[in-house]
């Protein structure tokens, strides 16, 4: 009989619903069966109740008759616990030997240990026909699968399928996942006449390629191909220099093809230009045109900046793809150059059409053109009786209750399957709902996706703006520019945690909140759950911000980049890139998550600015020279810049 099958619904209110859900969900990740049951009974017509059900059916999967379990899944196949879920039961049939159970249910499973078990389950049901090379690509991976699969890996070896061929193309595969131990396991598995292969990949590996030039001596093959093509590129990231010299020693003598061989170029130059190395522009002209992929030319590019080559900008923008080309980024910087080289015509025509966009590179146009900010705002908003229509579907019902039974990361989870793939006016129905429930990264996420990012009261919240600017003055902190650093870090979400554990508002790491606190004896901390409170947030992620504007000398480019990769970085690429021209620095900076997160945070300080009613402080004035010392006042005459509303407008770029 199916727990939970629930009783006749009876007509409690939605609070007392809500309460013995909660209650029995706890009951459930407790063990305590009984109770689980016993409140649980009475909730068969609650939204929710499938969850219940799935917290059952996680429970005791290896009981539950396959048909009920299977019924279960088809049935719910859009909601959120239904993949993880039926992968769970998958992998359990195979250790429970549920062969043909298995072998029913589990078809269109991509997950490897549920591959591993179905093919354990063709064996034991004698369906071997094709089982060879499915086994075979679940061999030849870069790193080590579940025990489930041993079985299969068994009888693959008894077969004899395990070919010199298939077991170095895993060598290649584990040595390009950068799992080189695996590869000691390996070598049983090739020839013993090719094992000095093996040997010398490993060797190689552990001096990090800087003696391939050992290979000279080398017969050519596809082994000594793999190995130089790949320790090749792999130097590169560390000395670009090396990796160039030994490519030139080896070429002609490794013959990698010319596809290949013009493929190691690019990644060879491209490595060079990252590390702003000499001789990076001569490499890159000497990159065959076919192998000059947009991320090798974008690269061409920043070297020129760096290099104030403006030239080579001109030329590496024109070889992009339209569609890169055409972007805010490479239009800014193709004006900015063709200024440089005397084509003032063809510069400010577009300058002219970036400075209509409510951007990083549209008010640095704006500001080389000396005109007004173009930050055009739409009204934001949606039908009443729509939003009231589209609250009662059934998802949006569950999304709802989820957060309100404190299942915060369900409720997300059921958010981002209905937005998936949504249409602009239900992604406008999903933001105005998100709107109203005070969940505004959620609004913020599906206005970006429905193109309405004009919409500036829903994308740009200013619900903490008098908390920033309780905590931010006192510490000569520029209120916009903390609130676009927030809006950069959280999208205003209270309760946002990164993957890495960075936590609420301001992203603040709990390590890092804990060693401010022993230098501050204002502040007290008591743990990572005070991040989570606002006030808390905000008053560790603003004194962290003073202290590295006392060590970046009081520089908001600086600043933000030390908040995203590290004071270490900071420090690292200010001696190791050249220029004093904010701008250019910025955009030559090696981690492209610092490359776009710094012109995003000042971008929406600007809009912060305008949406505090406040003087709109051009973008410029936020960016002093890098050799300046400290920077002068947050808004200043010269520094404040006009708003118009140019027609057509261009919504907000980049970031969401």
């Amino acid at each position: 009989m199916l727990l939970l099958a629930g009783l006749a619904h009876g007509d409690g209110d939605l609070a007392v619903e809500r309460d013995a859900f909660e209650r029995a969900w706890k009951a459930a990740s407790r063990g305590q069966r009984a109770e689980f049951e016993r409140l649980g009974s009475g909730l068969g017509d609650y939204v929710l109740y499938p969850y219940l059900r799935y917290e059952h059916y996680r429970h005791e999967r290896g009981s539950v008759p396959a048909a009920e379990m299977a019924d279960f899944l088809n049935a719910h196949r859009d909601w959120a616990f239904t993949a993880g879920l039926e992968t769970a039961w998958l992998r359990t049939l195979g250790e429970r030997g549920r062969w043909r159970d298995l072998q029913r249910h589990s078809a269109n499973s991509d997950d490897a240990e549920v591959r591993c078990h179905r093919a354990r389950a063709r064996l034991e049901l004698g369906l071997t026909e094709g089982l060879e090379a499915e086994v075979q690509d679940l061999w030849a991976v870069g790193h080590s699968q579940k025990d489930a699969c041993d079985p299969v890996f068994a009888w693959l070896r008894s077969e004899g399928g395990i070919t010199a061929d298939l077991a170095w193309l895993r060598v290649r595969r584990a040595m390009e996942s950068r799992n080189p131990r695996l590869t000691l396991y390996l070598t049983r598995f090739v020839p013993v006449n090719e094992r000095i292969w093996v040997e010398r990949w490993q060797q190689q590996d552990r001096t990090g390629y800087t003696r391939l030039d050992q290979a000279r001596n080398w017969s050519d093959g596809a082994k000594a191909r793999d190995i130089t093509a790949y320790g090749l590129a792999r130097l590169a990231r560390r000395d670009p220099d090396r990796a160039w010299y030994l490519f030139e020693r080896l070429d002609g003598r490794i013959e990698w093809g010319a596809n290949r061989r013009g493929e190691l170029m690019a990644e060879l130059a491209l490595w060079s230009a990252v590390s702003n190395a000499p001789d990076t522009a001569k490499r890159m002209r000497a990159v065959p045109e076919a192998a000059r992929s947009d991320r090798v030319l974008e690269w061409w590019a920043r070297n020129g900046l760096a290099t104030g080559t403006w030239a080579d900008v001109v030329l590496s923008v024109a070889a992009m793809s339209d569609e890169t080309r055409s972007s805010e980024r490479w239009r800014y910087w193709d004006a900015r150059a063709r200024l440089q080289l005397g084509d003032p015509d063809y510069a400010n025509e577009l300058l002219e059409g970036l400075a209509r966009s409510a951007s990083y590179y549209g008010f640095l146009a704006a500001d080389l053109l000396d005109r007004p900010y173009a930050i055009c705002p739409h009204q934001a908003g949606v039908e009443p009786q729509a939003l009231a229509a589209f609250s009662l579907e059934p998802v949006v019902r569950r999304i709802i209750e989820l957060d309100a039974v404190g299942l915060e990361n369900w409720s997300r989870a059921e958010w981002g399957l209905m937005t998936r793939g949504a249409t602009p006016r239900q992604l406008r129905l999903a933001a105005a709902l998100a709107t109203r429930e005070d969940w505004p990264d959620r609004a913020i996420a599906a206005l970006a996706a429905s193109g309405d990012r004009q919409w500036y009261d829903w994308r740009f919240p200013v619900a903490y703006a008098p908390l920033v600017e309780q905590h931010a003055q006192p510490r000569r902190l520029d209120v916009s520019w903390v609130l676009g650093l927030m809006r950069s870090e959280s999208a205003m979400a209270e309760d946002a945690v990164s993957p890495a554990g960075a936590r609420g508002l301001m992203q603040v790491m709990p390590g890092t909140a804990s060693r401010i606190a022993r230098r501050h004896a204002s502040l007290t901390w008591h743990g990572s759950a005070q991040l989570m409170r606002a006030e808390d947030n905000i008053v560790y992620g603003t004194t962290f911000l003073r202290e590295l504007m006392d060590r970046f000398g009081d520089n908001p480019v600086l600043v933000s980049g030390a908040y995203n990769a590290g004071p270490g970085a900071v420090k690292r690429w200010l001696e190791d890139l050249p220029g004093d021209d904010p701008t250019v620095w910025v955009e030559i900076l090696p981690f492209y998550e610092t490359r776009d997160y710094i012109p995003r945070v000042l971008a929406f300080a600007t809009i912060y600015d305008w949406r505090r009613q406040q003087p709109v402080q051009r973008l410029a004035s936020r960016m002093p020279a890098l050799d300046s010392g400290t920077m002068g006042p947050i808004v200043d005459a010269e520094g404040v810049a006009d708003v118009a509303c140019p027609a057509p407008s261009v919504s907000i770029v980049p970031g969401s």
